[in-house]
């Protein structure tokens, strides 16, 4: 009965403090359609649209249609060295760094952002003993820093949307 009151206490206090899963949208994302153009940033293009579809929000087919209109732009990934053996001279760590940028502007043509700037980055481990398995952790990382962009873009769209009402 002691741990039944316990997890309903930890769960009241976990949701009042505003807590949501990872990737999720909270509940009052009230914009009604968006509409989504790209120009050199096809794979945030794409987690965006994945990420609206999945909080509910649907998606104008014109930009006239539209109450927002997000254009992703530019987006590069980059690789920097972190560190480096002190032994071999081999490289022992990376940075892997995602950019993109973002214009937001509202139905009547009031801009919200202008070249606003997307940025997510992870370091990872490199060892030449596994190099296929690292080119593969490397595709993972890139993915997930797209995914973290585009919640990135929503959190700053829900942003916009609530200060520009």
């Amino acid at each position: 009965m002691k741990s039944r009151l316990f997890l309903i206490c930890l769960l009241l206090i976990t949701t009042a403090c505003g807590f949501h899963l990872r990737g999720s949208l909270q509940s009052d994302f009230n914009i009604a359609n968006v509409y989504i153009q790209s120009s050199g940033a096809s794979k945030l293009e794409k987690e965006v649209k994945y990420q609206l579809s999945g909080a509910g929000v649907s998606l104008a087919s014109s930009a006239e249609a539209a109450s927002y209109v997000l254009n992703l732009k530019q987006e590069s990934f980059e690789k920097t060295v972190l560190s480096v053996s002190a032994s071999t001279g081999k490289v022992e760590e990376y940075q892997l760094v995602f950019k993109a940028k973002m214009d937001a502007v509202q139905s009547g043509g009031k801009t919200l952002a202008r070249d606003d700037n997307i940025r997510t980055a992870r370091d990872f481990t490199f060892d030449e003993d596994a190099v296929l398995g690292k080119f593969s952790e490397e595709t993972i990382i890139q993915e997930d820093l797209v995914r973290l962009a585009a919640n990135q873009v929503l959190r700053r769209l829900q942003a916009l949307a609530a200060t520009n009402k």
